[in-house]
């Protein structure tokens, strides 16, 4: 027997026997810090222990998650509308997969103020990948519309449907 391999103990086998079936891979591990996944994998195959397909496909997300996945860029995304996100999981405006606009981040790291809800994030240049805290500035909503709206030049049937769409946003009915 080679000195590197230690035999197991009955009550590791103990351990193993009952949480092989209802612990995904990291969890075995954790619970045999001393023992490769090899070595646990080896153990159970010979007690004619198996994994349960839900346990089997935990495994198999578990190693596809964040820098692990094959899709990874390093926590940064973009949206449809060229914002940059950055993963910030357990950040109070983090959507479902943990991704914030960096922007709102940036602003609320260096100024330490949580934007209010009537106010977003400007910025300054128009480039909205350009995230420096000297061209992020804090607006209402109201004065950001009036800000980017300012001076265009729309058919009666656009300003129509933006009025419409404002209206059904707002539950507003046209009156007959």
């Amino acid at each position: 027997m080679n000195s590197k391999h230690t035999a197991w103990t009955d009550k590791e086998i103990e351990r193993l026997r009952r949480n092989y079936n209802c612990v995904t891979n990291d969890g075995l591990s954790s619970l045999f810090p001393s023992r490769s996944r090899q070595a646990i994998y080896k153990k159970a195959y010979s007690l004619g222990l198996r994994k349960t397909p839900e346990i089997e496909f935990a495994n198999r997300s578990e190693v596809r998650v964040g820098s692990k996945g094959a899709s990874w860029k390093g926590g940064i995304r973009y949206t449809k509308k060229g914002y940059r996100q950055i993963l910030r999981k357990g950040h109070h405006r983090a959507d479902a997969g943990g991704y914030v606009m960096e922007h709102i981040a940036v602003w609320e790291r260096e100024t330490g103020i949580k934007i209010p809800l009537n106010c977003c994030i400007h910025h300054i240049s128009g480039n909205k990948t350009d995230n420096r805290i000297e061209n992020l500035c804090l607006m209402e909503k109201g004065a950001h519309t009036v800000l980017h709206h300012l001076g265009a030049v729309r058919t009666e049937e656009t300003r129509k449907r933006i009025s419409d769409k404002k209206r059904s946003r707002s539950g507003q009915t046209e009156a007959i």
